[in-house]
């Protein structure tokens, strides 16, 4: 298996390790809510391949932690998705 398949099943893991009170996928993403309880249940985890503009997207997820009155987190690692990921934000 290579590294990048590694760290997807590894970030897989770890997402059910702490599981967040509501998930979504969304293009690809893994968007957690956990009433702000901890970053890694309450984050946005790129780890699949996705389709849609990445400005957009970004905006979209922003939106989605800003009703919540909470502030978007991402957990960016190698694998995250696009890999100019951490560039763009």
């Amino acid at each position: 298996m290579d590294q990048s398949k590694w760290i997807q099943k590894i970030e897989e893991l770890s997402l059910n390790a702490l599981p967040a009170m509501q998930t979504q996928i969304y293009d690809g993403w893994v968007i957690r809510f956990a009433d702000g309880y901890t970053k890694r249940a309450n984050s946005i985890t790129p780890i699949y391949p996705s389709n849609e503009n990445v400005k957009k997207k970004i905006s979209n997820c922003e939106q989605l932690y800003f009703a919540r009155n909470d502030k978007a987190v991402y957990k960016v690692t190698p694998q995250a998705n696009p890999i100019n990921l951490d560039r763009v934000l």
